[in-house]
């Protein structure tokens, strides 16, 4: 009998299915496999950064989960397998995902980064291949605990390495770059040549907006970022792992007289890892949705009461609060800026939301599409904003505008479904659960091992291999304490839904539904919910043979069409990319160009192999001082081939026009800077309130003879500039040679503040 696929006997309750001890050995340790191989490829997507899934560097991790769907069909046809239902939370996580899918699909039809787009459809394909997985394994009282289990080990160990950086890695960062930085301001060209060299061998961006900001951040924060690249994904995950650890703690502490005094250690010494790197993350989307999440279980669990509320418990919780405040501020982890630049960050949200509310108007029914967010948020970008961002910092209008009206639907489903288990645990009573075994550990462990040795091996991150074996060390703790307390009661019900609800409550200020780790985290919780009442719902029926020919037909087919439309390109052409990389670098350009040229043969969707050609051509023609008109063609023909497979981008518009700028220098013909301007006001088209973009395009026109618009641009180039300083953006200020060529060219240019 497989417990966490829903197998049983033909005509038992369900009701005894998740406690049934007569399973054969082979089947138990078939599920136990099953159950493992699940866990850690849940796990595993908080190990990989969240933020690249676009580029198709998680999508074995998409491989995996369509391996297990295949194998569970299997299992589930030869052991006669009863399946959990749907029902009307199968229908809105299928909108929700689906959505996002035929938003991709349109895009690959059409225009846009197809890329970006199929990778990212795969990867909600995988979403909601997990999500069913995770729904049918929830059923059993054994899996939910040791996804609980796994879910706070991994929190607690990127919480530890989250301090780490604070405390550690960032301020030996700042003190060997801040120096190189300073000297990279009044450098010789020589000298700044060699500084930008040592930067990018580290991936610090070396010019321009990006450089600008990784100063400030680099000098003026110290967030942790854990394994992700901003620390409100970080705190996102943390405030997760912290309301379920709140949770089991007060469920312990509750059942005092059969917990031991080691295990309320453990779970003291976890809450303080994951409270104090929260808070260090800086992140008020994750501490108002922590706020949320806890408030919820407090109010589930009836222990908060305006009259009657133990004084010593008021004044217990007014001291460790104040004595945190202390130790935080005291160490750098709190300033006066937290709390007084919170009404300037609600007003930047209010900018995204206003310019993507007007996005959405114009694509509301299938919306962008995955991964094409920034490029057409930019068009509706306000004067007043600042950053470009990858989505609009809301749950709702995240999904909105990237997946349109079927996927709101979808998610406004789901919601109403969390809303009902409120209202069904709210007025239940207690639930108790019988106790599992924990066999199914060593064989989470084995999976941890085997991907240990797949990092070792691999020349992955070196990090990985202290985190996972601590995780795997973390894991059997907590699963240990989980163990021995034997009621498993309503109240860790309440946790999965409260942790729900509470980072649903981040994400309407953060963002970051369509990174997978949070899509997959989403989903996780909704399922440990459903999974938690399954007891309420009845059986979807016994698992035919027919099922298992269309599950195995299903998988095999997804498995196929990723492999030849997602992993096999991306992974030829990121080797390619490298070793064409490495050519360059050696002087051989020749050599180097055959081998982009065979990724861009590779993956016609792909853009930046034919920006790296392009890239080789121009420097070419460029060191020839552009007498073979050839070599300068030819450099064009490529970027506008690159701006085929990518249309939305403004940024190669940008770069051709400069191109022609450079060659007008040399050559001083009209034609080349009237093709400057031609390029520049395209990207301006797609980017209008991008004032640098503006000021190229202005001494473009002037360098071209258009005296009389060259003028006018300038004069919206400095207002614009204007707004900036008045607004603070140091990353979007136009130099100060590039202000004087714009104010020759007006006859009274703005005073700016």
């Amino acid at each position: 009998m497989f417990n966490g696929v829903g197998i049983r006997r033909r005509n038992q309750p369900i009701s005894t299915m998740s406690n049934s001890r007569s399973a054969t050995g082979h089947e138990s340790v078939g599920l136990m496999l099953f159950n493992g191989l699940i866990l850690v490829l849940f796990l595993t997507r908080f190990f990989n950064v969240a933020e690249s899934a676009d580029h198709g560097e998680t999508l074995w991790i998409v491989i995996f989960w369509l391996i297990a769907l295949l194998m569970w069909g299997i299992v589930s046809w030869k052991s006669a397998a009863s399946i959990v239902p749907l029902g009307w939370l199968g229908v809105g996580v299928g909108l929700l995902t689906g959505g996002h899918v035929v938003s991709a699909l349109f895009v690959v039809a059409n225009s846009g980064d197809k890329r970006a787009a199929i990778n990212l459809a795969w990867e909600w394909i995988g979403v909601a291949t997990g999500w069913f997985l995770l729904r049918q394994q929830c059923r059993s009282v054994a899996f939910r605990r040791n996804l609980l289990a796994g879910l706070i080990a991994t929190g607690t160990s990127i919480a530890a390495l989250g301090l780490y950086q604070h405390y550690v890695e960032f301020p030996l960062m700042a003190a060997n770059y801040g120096p190189m930085f300073d000297r990279l301001k009044v450098a010789n060209p020589i000298e700044a040549a060699i500084i930008r060299k040592e930067l990018a061998k580290e991936n610090i961006p070396i010019e321009g907006p990006a450089l600008t900001l990784f100063e400030k951040r680099l000098r003026d924060s110290r967030e942790p970022l854990g394994l992700f690249a901003l620390a409100n994904t970080l705190g996102g995950v943390l405030s997760v792992c912290l309301i379920l650890a709140v949770s089991i703690s007060a469920s312990l502490w509750q059942s005092s007289n059969h917990t031991k005094w080691w295990q309320l250690a453990i779970w003291v010494a976890i809450l303080i890892l994951l409270s104090w790197c929260l808070l260090l993350t800086k992140s008020r989307t994750a501490w108002i949705g922590t706020v949320v999440g806890l408030g919820l279980n407090c109010m589930l669990t009836r222990n908060v009461r305006l009259i009657g509320v133990s004084w010593r418990l008021v004044l217990g919780s007014i001291f460790i609060l104040a004595l945190a405040g202390w130790g935080l501020s005291r160490f750098g982890g709190l300033d006066k800026q937290v709390l007084t630049e919170a009404p300037k960050s609600l007003q930047y949200r209010l900018q995204y939301w206003s310019a993507t509310v007007q996005l959405i108007r114009d694509h509301l029914l299938l919306g962008v599409g995955p991964g094409q967010f920034r490029w057409h948020y930019l068009f509706y970008k306000l004067p007043e904003a600042s950053e470009e961002i990858s989505d609009p910092h809301n749950l709702l209008l995240d999904v909105a505008a990237n997946a349109g009206l079927a996927a709101v639907v979808g998610l406004l489903v789901i919601l109403v479904f969390l809303v009902k288990q409120v209202s069904d645990l709210g007025g239940s009573d207690k639930l108790r659960e019988s106790r599992d075994s924990c066999v199914e550990l060593y064989f989470v462990a084995f999976f941890n091992g085997i991907v240990w040795v797949a990092f070792l091996f691999s020349g992955a991150d070196d990090r990985f291999l202290i985190l996972l074996p601590t995780v795997t060390m973390i894991y059997w703790i907590i699963h240990r304490t989980l163990r021995e307390f034997r009621e498993n009661s309503r109240e860790i019900a309440m946790g999965w839904v409260s942790a729900t609800f509470g980072l649903f409550a981040h994400l309407c200020g953060a963002g970051g539904i369509g990174m997978p780790a949070i899509s997959m985290l989403s989903m996780a919780l909704i399922a440990a919910v459903a999974g938690s009442r399954f007891d309420l719902v009845k059986s979807g029926g016994q698992f035919r043979f027919e099922n298992a020919v269309i599950i195995g037909a299903i998988s095999l087919g997804l498995i196929v069409g990723l492999f030849v439309t997602g992993v096999r390109p991306v992974a030829v052409v990121n080797e390619k990319l490298i070793t064409g990389d490495q050519l360059v670098r050696k002087g051989m350009r020749d050599a180097a160009d055959l081998e982009y040229r065979a990724a861009a043969a590779a993956d016609s969707w792909c853009a930046e192999p034919s920006r790296r050609r392009a890239e080789l051509a121009y420097r070419h023609a460029e060191a020839e001082q552009f007498r073979s008109n050839e070599s300068f063609q030819t450099a064009v023909g490529l970027m506008r081939d690159a701006i085929s497979r990518d249309p939305t981008s403004f940024r190669d518009e940008i770069r051709l026009g400069k191109w022609w700028i450079g060659r007008w220098q040399v050559t001083k013909d009209v034609k080349d800077a009237e093709e400057a301007a031609v390029e520049f006001e395209r990207a301006w088209f797609r980017y209008p309130t991008n004032a640098s973009l503006m000021a190229e395009l202005a001494i473009a026109r002037n360098s071209a003879g258009f005296g009389k618009s060259a003028k006018e641009i300038a004069r919206k180039a400095l207002r614009q500039d204007a707004i900036n300083h008045e607004r603070g953006h140091i990353d979007r200020y136009i130099p100060d040679q590039t202000r004087i060529q714009l104010e020759s060219l007006c006859d009274s240019p703005p005073e700016r503040k």
